[in-house]
């Protein structure tokens, strides 16, 4: 189970190749999945989120170091500014994961779980919306809010707002992370909603 937490958690930091239908929209048949980007926001390579990842500094080096050698590539993922962007850049990030041994779990129970792990991560980490019943794509879904302060090896600080959705398809669940500064400064958590609100999921 703890295991499987922490493939779950090294998910949330991937992001990779982008195969979009057109330059807007990315939609996956093999998984039933559909989202767009707003005509501002970019699609992110594997190669950005390499670099990503090497810029960003965790109070767990080890962990940091894991989620370096074993990133998967995510199923979509977009940033609103093209790098570099010398702030935090907003981003949405969706990977897609077997349930194994969490098949039948609540998605308000495994959130909670991955809570737990983020105190290891973050400086001033601290919970602002405790895991809570969510509808994405018309599916009963979970979702939760953290804040944190991102941390970059140069030393820069920057408040950040991170929302996590866990979403159930079958065998499978999606979880769709989204990060922006907690004062919304270089992009908004309702645009983040309206990102979401254009996911389809195919049941």
């Amino acid at each position: 189970m703890k295991l499987l937490i922490k493939a779950a958690m090294i998910s949330v930091f991937i992001v990779g190749v982008v195969f979009a239908g057109d330059e807007n929209s990315f939609r996956s048949a093999t998984v039933g999945f559909e989202v767009t980007r707003p005509g501002s926001w970019q699609f992110v390579t594997a190669e950005q989120n390499v670099e990503n990842l090497k810029n960003t500094k965790l109070n767990d080096e080890e962990f940091r170091q894991l989620v370096i050698k074993y990133s998967t590539v995510p199923l979509v993922a977009m940033m609103k500014y093209p790098d570099p962007f010398d702030d935090l850049n907003p981003s949405f990030k969706v990977n897609v994961k077997p349930f194994g041994q969490l098949k039948g779990v609540d998605p308000k129970q495994m959130l909670t779980m991955v809570s737990t792990h983020f105190w290891r991560l973050f400086q001033d980490f601290e919970v602002a919306q405790e895991p809570t019943d969510a509808v994405v794509s018309g599916i009963e879904s979970g979702y939760m809010r953290i804040n944190y302060s991102a941390q970059t090896v140069d030393g820069r600080t920057f408040p950040t707002t991170f929302e996590l959705w866990i979403v159930p398809r079958g065998d499978y669940f999606f979880m769709i992370g989204a990060g922006t500064r907690e004062d919304e400064t270089t992009g908004s958590r309702e645009e983040i909603q309206q990102i979401l609100n254009t996911v389809r999921i195919q049941l």
